[in-house]
């Protein structure tokens, strides 16, 4: 919970770097594209938490 913050500033650069990559002037290929890039992130975080957790 302490990465929320961190996820929701990563969706937010993501979406408008999208919004100017595709230049379409809809916000419906950058939402996504900015919410497959979040949820990528979370998913590679949660994998290196549950690894270093099992090492131990």
């Amino acid at each position: 919970m302490d990465s929320i913050r961190n996820y929701l500033m990563t969706f937010a650069g993501n979406l408008v770097v999208a919004y100017y990559i595709f230049e379409e002037g809809t916000v419906a290929k950058p939402m996504m594209f900015a919410t497959l890039m979040m949820l990528l992130i979370m998913l590679i975080d949660y994998v290196k938490s549950r690894n270093t957790y099992s090492l131990e």
